[in-house]
């Protein structure tokens, strides 16, 4: 059995009900297959359950975690996505749902709310309409986003907030946590800066440095609203210092397995780049053997990072890549929702005691710590893939 931190699901990904400027997940989702579990492209279809759980339970059988993120394209436009929810929240001990908000209505908040372990991550880019104006132009998206946050925030729930960064919002990052900080739930906001091929057109050098000093004078009166600050620094360094060139290494693809509901598998949840395996088309047994064994395992969690989707990439992901770096510690990283159940945290000291073995050990041994079943890992196939990387 391997042992990750958590799954990640995508459920019809290349279906969304907006066009970010700065978005191209829908697009890049339609690499990875068009069959997806969505009766139809349209509101009010339905995800085919049966289908998407089957995969995902033959994937548990294999690839143990406890927590599972899942997300679309907009999952929340297919009718029985709760439903999707409820099942998932019977089989892991935390549930974090990615939703951009349009169609998050109160009842379905209540009801998943009333699960008990389920949270929600909010793609929200500042609370006014000029911040989001990147996201959405209809005043009326944005008024059911808000409402949306007011409904989650009115539960109590646990909320990530994502929030893009680009020339748009990065000046009102203040302004922003002083309204977060005014909610009656426990919100932490996660800033990520546009990344892609449209990263330097839409945030540009002066307004990178300028957000980096904001940045440095975190938290502040915000830790409320706050993950780790290590988290904020680093980010900062990342912006201006390294000028948007990863120096650190990423530990995410020994930490999670993605699943889309095409049947593919995707060695990391952050930078799509390829498919490494397919469960509907090689079955379940010999797509779960490939996890954690294929080169791109090895090559993107090179230090430095080799693999040019990896070089300029920066996400939520460098939370954790905090923890296993030593640089902070397990109660700075279980203010993260994503983080603070039991099961999550002990299998985060088992990861963090694995890789610290890992990176102890003589190089020519190091190998066998690549993956999470400690085996040397396969290399058909990850020199074209690391070629063709597509950037979520």
């Amino acid at each position: 059995m391997k042992r990750f931190l958590y799954h990640d699901l995508i459920v019809a990904g290349n279906w969304c009900n907006l066009k970010c400027s700065y978005c191209t997940s829908v697009a890049d989702a339609g690499d990875f297959g068009e069959a997806t579990s969505a009766s139809a492209k349209r509101r009010g279809a339905t995800i085919a359950l049966p289908d998407v759980l089957a995969m995902l339970d033959g994937l548990r059988r294999h690839v143990d975690a406890p927590v599972i993120k899942v997300s679309g394209g907009e999952l929340f436009l297919l009718a029985n996505a709760a439903d999707l929810v409820a099942e998932l929240s019977a089989r892991y001990a935390h549930v974090q749902v990615l939703t951009n908000g349009t169609e998050l209505t109160p009842a379905i908040v209540a009801r998943l709310s009333g699960l008990g372990n389920v949270g929600f991550n909010l793609s929200l880019d500042g609370h006014t309409p000029e911040m989001n104006a990147m996201r959405w132009r209809s005043p009326r998206l944005g008024e059911r986003v808000m409402a949306a946050l007011e409904a989650i925030a009115a539960a109590g729930r646990p909320l990530e907030i994502t929030m893009v960064v680009s020339d748009t919002n990065a000046a009102h990052l203040l302004d922003f946590l002083a309204f977060l900080a005014t909610l009656p739930c426990r919100v932490v906001l996660i800033p990520i800066p546009v990344r892609g091929v449209h990263a330097d057109r839409l945030f540009g050098k002066a307004a990178r440095r300028a957000f980096a000093d904001l940045l440095r004078t975190l938290p502040g009166n915000f830790a409320a609203v706050l993950g780790p600050a290590a988290y904020y620094r680093r980010l900062a360094d990342f912006l201006d210092g390294e000028n948007g060139v990863r120096r650190h290494r990423c530990h995410l693809t020994a930490a999670a397995t993605q699943l889309f509901d095409t049947g593919a598998i995707t060695p990391c949840p952050v930078g799509w780049t390829a498919e490494i395996a397919n469960v509907r088309r090689d079955g379940i047994d010999a797509a779960s053997a490939v996890i954690g064994e294929h080169k791109l395992y090895d090559l993107m969690q090179r230090d430095p990072p080799r693999v040019p989707v990896c070089r300029t990439c920066f996400s939520q992901a460098d939370v954790l890549n905090l923890y296993l770096d030593g640089a902070i510690e397990l109660e700075e990283l279980a203010v993260m929702p994503l983080f603070a159940a039991p099961a999550a945290r002990q299998r985060l000291i088992e990861l963090k005691a694995t890789r610290t073995q890992a990176f102890q050990a003589p190089a020519g041994a190091r190998a066998r710590f690549a993956s999470p079943t400690g085996s040397a890992p396969a290399g058909s196939g990850a020199a074209s893939a690391v070629a063709i990387a597509a950037e979520r």
